[in-house]
Parts: C-alpha cells; structure tokens; sequence
C-alpha cells in the first residue's frame, strides 16, 4: 500500500510496481516482457506467504472464540466476512486473468507462460470497449467500502485503504486527467495487464491481513501467549549486481508491536535504529562475487516470556555485465570442440544446465562438437534452476553449422614459390589455417604429385618417394611442380580434404 502500517511484502511488491509502470515507458522487447513474466510469479509467491500469515490469524480467531465465544465470537464472525469478500475479489481477479490469457490464444504449456504476452487489442477491447474495467473498478470500490466499515476508528488503516484502492481518475504523461480504466488497461500488452492484476491480488490479500490483524487486537490476540515463532528473512533480491546494496527484512513471524526485538547479524548486533515494529533492517554494501551466507539470532522478551530464534540466508552477487552478440556470427563449426561461455547475470553457474546436440561441459565452460550433427542449424537451451533444483527460466538460441574454411597447403610454411631442386625433392607436405578462430593443428597424410614431363603420383606420407626425387633432378629451371589433393587428419583423426594445392617453380 501506499500508505499506513505497510508490510515488508506491500513494500517490496510496490517497489515492483513501479519498476514495471516504468518499463512500460519504453519498447518492451522480449526479454521485458519475460521479466514482467517472472516479476509475476514473484508476486505469486509474495501471496501465497500473506495467505498462509492469515490463515494462522483465522485460526487464533477460531480457538479464541472456542475460548470465550461471548467476547470473541462477533470478532471472529466479523474477520471470515472479510475473509469471503477477499476471497470473491480475488478469484474475480484470477478468472479476469484467465479470460484474458485465453483471449489472446491461451497458454504456452511448454513455458507456462501466454503465448502472445505482447497482444493489446484483446485487452483493451475486453476491458475498455466490453466495460469489464468498469465492472472491476466497482468491485475495488465495493471491496474498499466494506474494509472501511471495519476500520473506522483506525485513521491509518483507513488512509491505506484508501490510497491502495484509489480508482479516481488518473493524469497521464500530459497532465491530462483520464478514467482511471482506460490508464490502467489501454495501449498495455497482455503481460503488463496481468501483472497489474496480480498485483490487485496481492492488494486485496494485503487489505485482508491489515483488517484482519485490527479487529484482531479488539479481542486482545496479541496478549496471549504465543504458540511458537518462527525468523523470517525477507531479501529485496538474491540476486543483485557487484557493488549495489543487499538488502533483506530480518523479523519475527508473531512480534510485540510495544517491544523491540534484539538481532544480532553475523556476530554484530543491529543498531536500534535499524530495527522498526520488529524487523530488523539489515544492509551491506557487496565487493566480492559469488554466494555470500549470513545468519544470526533474533531474541525477544514479552512480561515473563523469552523468545530466541537463529536464521540464516544466502544471496548471490553478480559482476555487471553488458552482452553484445553478433548475431549473423552465431556458428559453430564441424571437426572441432567449439568453446561456449554462458552465464546469466546474477546467478550461480552451478544454477545453469545447458542442453544441445554434442554439447558437455568442460570445467567452468562448455564445449559443443557438432561434427556428428547433421543439418545446417541446431538450438542451444539454457535453462536457470532454483535453489530446490525446478527450472524457473529457459532460453535457447539458434546456431548455424559449417564446415571448416579451406586450409593452406605449406611446404617450408609458405604456399608455393620458387625453390632450388634440392629444397624440392626434400620437402615436407603441410597444411594449416590461417585466420581461423581455433587452434587446429592437421597432419597431412597423403597427397598427389605432378612433375612436369610426368603423369601425376599419388603419396602416402608428408615427404615425396624415390621416384619423383629422380623425375625433380631432371627438370630444367623455370619447370614446374605441383602438389596437390592433398589429405590431412586432425588430432581427434577426422580426415580433411579440404586443401589448396600447392604451385612450386624450380629455379
């Protein structure tokens, strides 16, 4: 929210919020539009937190009417009517969601994600033309009265209510006011709309716990003696870039709003600045890459009660990094092991698996020998595992596959010219690239001969045999010789017949 007593997840989820409006500023590209993707998923998980928080609270109400069903019974009768109501408006959200999704063409059951995550006309014709804004915007508005009526003498909760759920019209980018429908729903991609619909849900569940947790303190939950406690870390990010701050919330799942907890991090103690209605606020500026642990012990006493936890997390730095790709240069080439350094920005490489034709890994890198691959072309995927070992994000890219470039028949590592008799009938037969991107070495193995005078020999070797040493001793000066078809094997002994021949003048 907004405003008033905002969780550590209303934050982080704002924040997110407005990275995303934001983006929408620009050209949303492929890649924005999968982290828009993800960014959702996020929130998923952000709500699937505040919902088990409030079933716990559910759960108090239930034993304390149990208790005393006089003082707590219209208490707890009062929190599942919020709880309905929340949960109407939230699978209205999640059908709204849907509908949308199966407008566009549905789902891609291969990624989980929409197949067209950039279509416009669907969304806007769905919600602005079809008036289903409209009819959300009602719903807000219904969901926000009917919080109001509980919060009436909770002026904060009132003013977060009323900032979260603020359908008044909007000023767009010229100052011009407008509907706040056609704000939120027009000229938006499909992936843009259904984050802002999660993120509605996770405002109606955030509404949900703040009402919630007030009509709890009116029967005095917050008295009783806790069952248990759990520490909670809550990082901004795991993963963040060599020398920006980590960040991370550090605070008791139940806490006494009236008593500061004491957390110490690392062996250090957090200031009592640093820790505000329980949760210690713990930052560190990043030097070194790689995963960095921390933990600690958070402590708190409440009347005659001591409560001790530890805790401990990780995250992972990243050096910056800008990719620049030559797309047209994708090629990976036949006989040879084609070294590949991949890596996604922020995340551990043992988090990576690579999959392709002839592809393995080789220390920190991987290599790809497609010499066995047929076709012209062929797709490397990579895919980004979480810390439980499921595959959060995969991407593939297209290669192109060729042959190796001619390589230079040598003899006295030049290409041919002009050499004396006796150079001649002692060469050796070589062959080696030049201007080629890898080190492959090759041994000619055979190769064809013809003197001047003389129908063409075929030899076996690098060196030439008695024969046409005795037809070089012959020639007159200015007589030509050329050394041709020549085959050479590389050191995995495939065979290269891809040489030039090799002109020779005898002087």
């Amino acid at each position: 929210m907004a405003g008033g007593k905002l969780t550590p997840r209303q934050k982080m989820i704002n924040m997110m919020y407005l990275v995303l409006t934001a983006l929408l500023a620009l050209n949303v590209s492929r890649e924005v539009m999968d982290a828009f993707f993800d960014v959702m998923q996020n929130q998923n998980t952000t709500i699937a937190t505040v919902e088990k928080q409030n079933a716990s609270v559910y759960a108090a109400f239930s034993a304390a009417a149990a208790e005393n069903e006089a003082k707590a019974g219209p208490w707890r009768d009062k929190a599942f009517s919020v709880q309905e109501k929340a949960n109407d408006l939230y699978t209205y959200l999640e059908t709204l969601k849907t509908t949308l999704i199966d407008l566009s063409g549905g789902t891609d059951p291969a990624t989980g994600k929409p197949k067209r995550m950039d279509n416009k006309e669907k969304v806007a014709n769905y919600m602005i033309v079809e008036k289903h804004g409209e009819e959300l915007k009602n719903k807000l508005n219904d969901y926000r009265d009917f919080l109001m009526n509980y919060a009436d003498n909770n002026q904060q909760l009132q003013d977060a209510l009323n900032n979260v759920f603020n359908t008044s019209d909007v000023k767009n980018k010229e100052g011009v006011a407008e509907p706040w429908v056609k704000n939120r729903f027009e000229h938006y991609p499909l992936i843009a709309v259904t984050t802002f619909l999660t993120n509605m849900q996770a405002d109606v569940r955030n509404a949900e716990a703040q009402t919630i947790d007030y009509l709890q303190e009116n029967i005095g939950i917050s008295d009783v003696r806790f069952t248990g406690i759990k520490a909670i870390v809550m990082p901004k990010s795991n993963y963040i870039t060599q020398g920006d701050f980590y960040e991370a919330d550090v605070f008791l799942a139940a806490f006494d709003t009236t008593q500061k907890p004491t957390i110490t991090v690392n062996g250090v103690e957090l200031p009592g600045d640093q820790i505000i209605e329980g949760k210690g606020k713990y930052k560190v500026k990043t030097s070194a890459t790689g995963e960095i642990k921390w933990g600690g012990v958070i402590k708190l006493q409440q009347g005659s009660n001591y409560f001790e936890d530890s805790f401990e997390a990780s995250y992972t730095v990243a050096p910056p990094s800008v990719v620049i790709s030559p797309s047209k240069l994708n090629v990976l080439y036949r006989f040879v092991d084609n070294p590949l350094e991949i890596s996604v920005p922020g995340v551990n490489p043992k988090n990576l698996r690579v999959s392709g034709p002839g592809i393995r890994q080789d220390g920190n890198g991987w290599l790809a020998d497609v010499t066995k691959v047929s076709g012209t072309d062929m797709k490397i995927t990579v895919s980004v595992l979480d810390d439980e070992g499921n595959v959060k994000q995969t991407q593939s890219k297209d290669f192109r596959i060729k042959g190796l470039p001619p390589a230079l028949g040598l003899v006295y590592k030049r290409p041919g010219g002009e050499f004396s008799k006796s150079l001649v009938k002692n060469l050796t037969v070589e062959a080696a690239y030049q201007d080629f991107p890898y080190e492959l070495p090759l041994t000619v193995v055979s190769f064809e001969v013809k003197v001047e005078g003389y129908p063409p020999a075929k030899i076996t070797g690098n060196t030439l045999d008695g024969t046409n040493k005795s037809r070089i001793e012959g020639l007159k000066p200015g007589a030509s010789i050329t050394i041709r078809n020549i085959v050479a094997k590389t050191p995995k002994g495939d065979r290269i017949s891809n040489i030039a021949a090799i002109p020779i003048d005898v002087n």
